[in-house]
């Protein structure tokens, strides 16, 4: 039994089987070591292969395709001795095709028969018939007498299919436009066998992709389109702020931040008139000589309406006479006599003033168009002023000035006024973009832990006993 040259098998041989004797060690640094331990067949087989290309001179690798292979396209004459098998032929089982295998888990699988024979089992309707009725129909059928139900239902089944054949299969929607859609013949299109218009083309096209994608494609609103504000997005600064301006223009820009500090005081001068009054102040004395009347106003009223309290009369009422009776009839007669008439009199005077009517008609459409017009330059003005779109009002940003003493005439000694992110993010809220927004500010709030001093805990009458060590040393 020769033993396998490779390393990792040196307990198998070349056929397989376990070798019983343990393989020598031996030493892997000598030449030798690599010709026993080391599996060099492909390199004996290459070298093989090189050996009987240098002794034919010819190199199988170098040679074109059409050399190494031929096709064989002429028919065979010769007769193909026919070789007969030398064992017995071996016939393969033809499976029966029995029940399926879902039918044949119900079945049961134990040869034991059922105990109860007269085992309670769902009958057939063939079975459920009884057998003189059955006698019955199989004569009538003989003789060629249907029941009217069963017609009934054969002609119901046959309606039935004709109404199929007749409903109408779903129109496919035209996927190959060769022609031009807006060119005079694309102003109607065949879709399937439906001419389709141009302009009805988009909902055409909306409801194939629902149906074939399940997605929906929804129109993007008017209002999308619309702006919001006439506000430019980022505004040219006013001459004035510039680290070198005129005399003019710097002038102006102080003004104006002058008239918007004027405004913010004239508008807490006038809360501090109206608001001012309600708080009074009071001295301390007299504070204390009216507490005694404020706090017994009332008593001596509620004392006195006690006392005075007097229940009213009650007198019976006295039923109307015969003649009291007709004196209110007539008078109710009279009044209404006198409104009919008077009504009257009003659609008599109501055709006389026609004319009239026909210039408070013209007043009122003048008075509207005017109005219209006025709405339009409101809504014009109000785009360049920010709408309410939030629950915060927008505040504008304080104008940005230097003043005389701070222009250096240089943007080395320049001194920086405002901040251009929040230039930005006041434009933002500005132009309706975002909406006006307060800082939250959040206040944490420490519960103070709270704890008995220690000269102030409760102790009992005697005082503690120190602990003594459970071990005593002597």
């Amino acid at each position: 039994m020769e033993a396998s040259t490779t390393l990792g098998s040196w307990l198998v041989t070349n056929d397989g089987n376990v070798s019983g004797k343990k393989r020598k060690r031996i030493a892997k640094h000598k030449k030798k070591a690599w010709r026993v331990t080391s599996n060099v067949e492909d390199v004996e087989q290459f070298l093989e292969t090189k050996r009987r290309e240098e002794r034919t001179g010819i190199v199988v690798s170098d040679l074109p395709t059409k050399d190494l292979l031929v096709i064989d396209d002429a028919p065979d004459t010769e007769e193909v001795p026919y070789n007969k098998p030398v064992g017995p032929l071996k016939k393969r089982k033809v499976r029966e095709i029995g029940p399926l295998k879902c039918y044949a888990i119900l079945t049961p699988s134990s040869a034991v028969n059922d105990p109860l024979k007269s085992r309670n089992r769902v009958r057939l309707p063939e079975e459920r018939i009884d057998p003189l009725i059955k006698k019955i129909q199989d004569q009538r059928r003989a003789q060629g007498k249907i029941p009217k139900n069963l017609l009934q239902s054969m002609k119901d089944h046959k309606a039935h299919t004709a109404k199929l054949a007749k409903k109408a299969k779903p129109e496919k929607l035209r996927s190959k436009f060769d022609f031009d859609l807006w060119g005079s013949q694309g102003d109607c299109i065949m879709v399937g066998d439906k001419a389709v218009a141009v302009t009805d083309l988009s909902d055409e096209v909306k409801t194939y992709t629902m149906e074939k994608t399940g997605k929906r494609v929804y129109n993007r609103p008017k209002s999308m389109f619309n702006k919001t504000t006439g506000l430019p997005a980022i505004e040219y600064p006013h001459p004035g702020t510039s680290y070198n301006p005129t005399f003019e223009d710097h002038q102006a820009l102080v003004n104006k931040a002058c008239e918007v500090e004027v405004k913010e005081l004239e508008k807490e001068a006038k809360i501090r008139r109206q608001v001012g009054p309600m708080f009074t102040k009071i001295p301390v004395v007299e504070k204390e000589a009216t507490w005694m009347t404020e706090m017994s106003q009332g008593l001596a009223e509620d004392e006195n309406n006690e006392t005075t309290t007097e229940q009213p009369i009650v007198r019976p009422t006295k039923p109307k006479t015969r003649r009291q009776k007709i004196k209110a009839k007539v008078l109710k007669l009279r009044e209404f006599r006198r409104l009919k008439l008077k009504n009257a009199k009003k659609r008599m005077n109501a055709l006389n003033r026609l004319n009239k009517i026909k210039i408070e008609l013209d007043d009122d459409e003048e008075l509207n168009a005017a109005m219209a017009v006025r709405r339009k330059e409101l809504a014009a003005k109000k785009m360049f002023k920010p709408a309410v779109v939030g629950r915060h009002k927008y505040v504008a940003p304080e104008i940005e000035v230097n003043l005389s003493e701070d222009i250096a005439g240089n943007m080395r000694n320049l001194k920086v006024e405002g901040n251009i992110l929040l230039d930005r993010y006041k434009s933002l809220q500005k132009r309706n973009v975002i909406e006006p927004r307060i800082r939250q500010r959040v206040t944490l709030k420490y519960k103070p832990k709270t704890y008995v001093k220690r000269s102030h805990k409760e102790t009992s009458g005697r005082r503690a006993q120190p602990k003594k060590n459970k071990k005593e040393f002597i």
